[in-house]
């Protein structure tokens, strides 16, 4: 399917047309070890005649594509249909794999990285890979990529967030779409909107009127601390400050500061998102998917969030909140300088290989690489669960999908993408804004001083 869409030049200086966001099946042999207490599985997956194969066969990973949420994550689903299918074609080859929650994944993947103790394959987030490739804990991609049969497919653009000094350390997971509104329309007609609004005065009327009938207006989950930045503030951020801005901060080239006014005005903005009650009162102690899980069962009348949680919402709701939830995104900004039509997108997570393998280790690692997460993992994502991924696939028939997924994709059509901070903003600042958030909207702390901490995290990495 052939869309308009398309990013702007922070993203890549060219426009990137569409883009998206455990263990084996029957054909494998699998010995799982539950370690429900860290929120943790050791998986070891081999082929059906694997045996001790010895190091040189044997591939150790850690993700957090859960198996128990395989029927949720259309990335997860994708993962583990192409790992069935590498092991059936490669019995020879064990994979171990060690799978935990994401925010706990986080955590563990950036302490082992700061030991020097990574297993062969990791995922790497966009903001992460400059520490990462300044540590030499990543080898470069660019010769099996440049290699690979189907290098044309990738959409153009998508490799940026993981190239450093010219040189690309990790293949896309996904290809994320975030502060998209999901919006239960049955509910919003109960007190006067058509539509989701599209002013921040009919809003914050309608949050009234929602609060007044005992309706949460917006679920929302942010004890993990990223969602209030990821799937609010990259977009609403961009209303405020447009993408000049936006690039100069990317570009760490002095000019764009965090304490400029319109940064300021947007922090100030989410504080007044929490003390205006647009979010259920316990939003900075859920996680994002209780947040999600709370708008799944009808107790909010809408929730801001990613791609992916299109298929955890048909997966989970209630039948009536599935008929009813339709997409939009965040309203417009009286006096922005970022477009309305507007909201935040790109690779936010990739699959690197540790920069210690021999030869021989590194060329298994490889191949498994392109196996996973080349062509056929975007195929299998559009032509069974019709969403846009890292590679353009053929078109197919959206007729054939959930009306859902019909409004998500209708709705990419009339978008432009900005970046998502936490993609290509350094990782050290994300941190700072990250945890700042969380108590600006606890209103502990207030947006000029959040601004001024942000911002000497920036001076920082420009040795100021």
């Amino acid at each position: 399917m052939r869309k308009r869409m398309k990013v702007t030049a922070v993203l890549l200086s060219a426009a990137m047309l569409t883009g998206l966001l455990a263990a084996c099946g029957s054909q494998s042999d699998s010995k799982i070890e539950d370690k429900s207490e860290e929120g943790t599985q050791e998986i070891q997956a081999a082929g059906e005649n694997a045996k001790d194969t010895g190091d040189d066969k044997v591939i150790t990973m850690m993700h957090f594509n859960l198996e128990e949420r395989r029927d949720e994550e259309a990335d997860y689903d994708a993962f583990y249909t192409r790992l069935e299918e590498y092991q059936k074609n490669h019995p020879d080859v064990t994979v171990n794999q060690s799978v935990m929650e994401v925010s706990d994944y986080q955590t563990k993947i950036q302490a082992q990285a700061a030991v020097e103790d990574l297993p062969d394959v990791f995922y790497v987030k966009g903001s992460w890979f400059n520490n990462f490739v300044s540590g030499d804990l990543l080898s470069p991609l660019d010769e099996v990529i440049d290699g690979y049969e189907k290098k044309d497919t990738y959409r153009e653009g998508i490799f940026q967030a993981a190239t450093v000094n010219d040189k690309v350390y990790g293949l896309p997971t996904q290809f994320s779409v975030t502060s998209l509104v999901f919006y239960n329309e049955k509910l919003w007609k109960e007190i006067g909107y058509d539509t989701f609004p599209d002013n921040w005065d009919d809003f914050y009327a309608a949050v009234e009127k929602f609060n007044e009938k005992g309706i949460t207006p917006v679920a929302f989950g942010n004890k993990d601390k990223w969602p209030a930045e990821s799937c609010i503030l990259s977009a609403l951020g961009d209303r405020y400050t447009g993408q000049d801005w936006t690039a100069s901060i990317i570009a760490k080239d002095g000019g764009a500061k965090f304490t400029d006014p319109e940064f300021v005005s947007a922090l100030q903005h989410m504080q007044d998102l929490a003390s205006k009650e647009v979010f259920n009162k316990d939003f900075s102690t859920i996680s994002s998917l209780q947040g999600i899980e709370y708008y799944s069962q009808g107790k909010a009348a809408t929730t801001i969030t990613g791609y992916w949680d299109i298929t955890n919402i048909l997966s989970n709701a209630t039948d009536e909140v599935k008929e009813n939830t339709r997409v939009g995104i965040l309203p417009s900004v009286e006096g922005g300088k970022g477009e309305a039509a507007m909201t935040s997108g790109g690779c936010g997570w990739y699959v690197g290989m540790s920069n210690n393998l021999s030869d021989e280790k590194k060329a298994l690692v490889e191949e498994f690489l392109l196996e996973i997460y080349g062509y056929e993992y975007s195929e299998y994502v559009t032509e069974n669960y019709g969403l846009v991924t890292a590679c353009q696939t053929a078109e197919v028939d959206i007729s054939q999908f959930p009306t859902l997924t019909q409004e998500y994709l209708r709705c990419l059509n009339n978008v432009n993408l900005t970046p998502i901070y936490d993609i290509l903003m350094d990782g050290a600042v994300i941190e700072v804004m990250n945890s700042g958030l969380q108590e600006l909207m606890n209103e502990t702390k207030d947006a000029q001083t959040l601004a001024e901490e942000i911002q000497a995290a920036q001076e920082e990495l420009l040795g100021k």
